[in-house]
C-alpha cells in the first residue's frame, strides 16, 4: 500500500489520535521497538472515545493503556503495519534516535576537521587551533558557523603585524575585512582572534574589554584605541591632571590613564553615576566641595573601567548607581564586576518605591522590583537626593 486511507488519516488528526502518534513518533526517535510495548498516553474521556474508533469498544472501556501490539491489530484489517502507517502519515521513514545521533557526531566531525584546515593554512598552529575549538566560547560544530567563524579568523590572521611595524586594531580590521570595528570586544570575530592570541601566548582569554584586552592584542603587535574611549570626572584628584580646576568637569581618555597614575590624595570614597547632568549640577551647586564624582555617560567605555579598577586598588570605597532600566542595570553590574565589590548608592528596592509610592519589601532587590512594575527611574528624577548624598558625605554624614 503506497497510500494512507482517507479514514485513517482523518482519524489521525483528531486530538486522542494525534496524541498516540506523537508518542509514536517519539518512541521511533529513541528507536524504540514497534512490535510490542505500550505508549505512554494521558486521554481524556472523549479523546480516548476517539482512539477507540480504531482500537474498538472493549478497548475504550477497559482502561487499558494502548499497546503497540493492539494498534497493529487493528491496523492489520487495513493491510498496514504500525511502521508502515508511520510512514505513509509523515511521508517517509522516519529517523531513530540513532540516526540522529550518528549524522549530528558526524557533522560535528566533517565540520572539526575543515575548521582545523582552514586556521592551520591561515598559520594557525594545530594544538592552538584544538584548544580553541574546544572552548566554551566557540560556537559547537556540526551547524557550519564554526566554519565561517574559522573562515573569517584566517583572513585576519596573516596580517597580524607580530614583530613587524606596529598597526592599530581599527585598521587591522579595516584592511582584512573592509569594516574597521569588526575586531572590537563585542563582536565575535575580534573575540575569537584575541583568544586564539591568548591561547599562543599561554596567557587566560580576556573575558571582557580592559588592560587585559590591551595586552593580549599588543602581544601581537596590534595597538587599540585609547582616546575615543572617554571618562566624565569632577574633582577626580590624579597625578596627571594637577592643572585641571577643582570644580570643574574634566573628561578622561583611556589614553591619559594607559601610564602611571595615582590619586593625588587618595580619596575615601568615589561616587559613580551614569549621567552627566548629575556631574553638571554637582559642579554648579557644589563645585570644588563636591566629593570625588565619576560619570559612565552610559555603558562604562575601557577609560571609566579602568579608572575604576585602578580606584579599587588604592582601596577606595567605590558607591555606584545608575538609571533603574535595563541599561542600568547592566551598567551597575558591569561596575560592580570590575571594582570586585563596591557598594550601591540609591540603587535599591526602597529609593525605587518611595518614588513611585510603591510598598516598600524590605527584602526585595531593585532588579526584582523592577521586572513586576518596568517603570523606569532615571537619575534625574532623584537629583535632589543625590546632590544631597554629595552634599553630606562631603561633610563627612553617612548617605542612603
Amino acid at each position: 500500500m503506497n497510500e494512507l486511507p482517507e479514514g485513517l488519516r482523518g482519524w489521525a488528526a483528531l486530538p486522542g489520535p494525534a496524541l498516540l502518534v506523537d508518542a509514536l513518533g517519539r518512541r521511533i526517535h529513541r528507536g524504540g521497538s514497534l512490535e510490542s510495548g505500550s505508549l505512554t498516553l494521558r486521554l481524556t474521556t472523549a479523546q480516548r472515545r476517539e482512539v477507540g474508533r480504531l482500537l474498538g469498544v472493549d478497548w475504550e472501556i477497559s482502561g487499558r493503556a494502548v499497546t503497540v501490539r493492539a494498534l497493529g491489530a487493528a491496523l492489520a484489517p487495513h493491510g498496514l503495519t504500525v511502521a508502515r502507517f508511520v510512514e505513509l502519515l509523515y511521508g517517509g521513514p522516519l529517523p531513530v534516535g540513532r540516526e540522529v545521533a550518528a549524522a549530528r557526531q558526524h557533522a560535528e566531525q566533517l565540520e572539526r576537521v575543515r575548521v582545523l584546515d582552514i586556521l592551520g593554512a591561515a598559520g594557525v598552529d594545530a594544538a592552538i587551533a584544538e584548544i580553541w575549538l574546544a572552548g566554551p566560547r566557540t560556537p559547537k560544530p556540526g551547524t557550519g558557523r564554526t566554519v565561517e567563524l574559522a573562515t573569517a579568523i584566517a583572513r585576519v590572521w596573516p596580517s597580524l603585524p607580530r614583530a613587524g611595524q606596529a598597526k592599530r586594531l581599527g585598521q587591522l580590521a579595516a584592511e582584512t575585512t573592509g569594516d574597521a570595528h569588526a575586531l572590537d570586544h563585542n563582536t565575535e570575530l575580534g573575540r575569537a582572534v584575541a583568544r586564539l592570541i591568548a591561547i599562543g601566548n599561554g596567557d587566560p582569554p580576556p573575558s571582557r574589554p580592559g588592560r587585559h584586552w590591551r595586552a593580549v592584542w599588543a602581544s601581537a603587535g596590534v595597538r587599540c584605541d585609547t582616546v575615543s574611549s572617554r571618562v566624565l570626572t569632577l574633582n577626580v584628584a590624579l597625578d596627571i591632571t594637577g592643572g585641571h580646576r577643582p570644580g570643574a568637569p574634566a573628561w578622561l581618555t583611556l589614553r591619559d590613564l594607559l601610564g602611571p597614575w595615582c590619586f593625588a590624595p587618595v580619596p575615601p570614597v568615589l561616587f559613580v553615576c551614569e549621567n552627566p547632568t548629575v556631574v553638571e549640577a554637582a559642579a554648579d551647586e557644589l563645585g570644588a566641595r563636591c566629593p570625588p564624582l565619576v560619570c559612565t555617560d552610559g555603558m562604562p567605555a575601557l577609560a571609566a573601567l579602568d579608572l575604576l579598577a585602578g580606584a579599587a586598588e588604592a582601596g577606595v570605597s567605590v558607591r555606584v548607581r545608575a538609571d533603574i532600566d535595563p541599561a542600568g542595570l547592566a551598567i551597575v553590574r558591569t561596575v560592580l564586576s570590575t571594582v570586585g565589590g563596591g557598594e550601591l548608592w540609591r540603587f535599591d528596592a526602597a529609593t525605587y518605591c518611595r518614588h513611585f509610592g510603591l510598598e516598600v519589601s524590605g527584602a526585595a532587590q531593585v532588579a526584582d522590583v523592577y521586572a513586576v512594575h518596568g517603570r523606569d527611574l532615571h537619575e534625574e528624577a532623584i537629583l535632589s537626593l543625590l546632590l544631597a548624598d554629595l552634599r553630606a558625605a562631603q561633610g563627612g554624614k553617612s548617605t542612603s
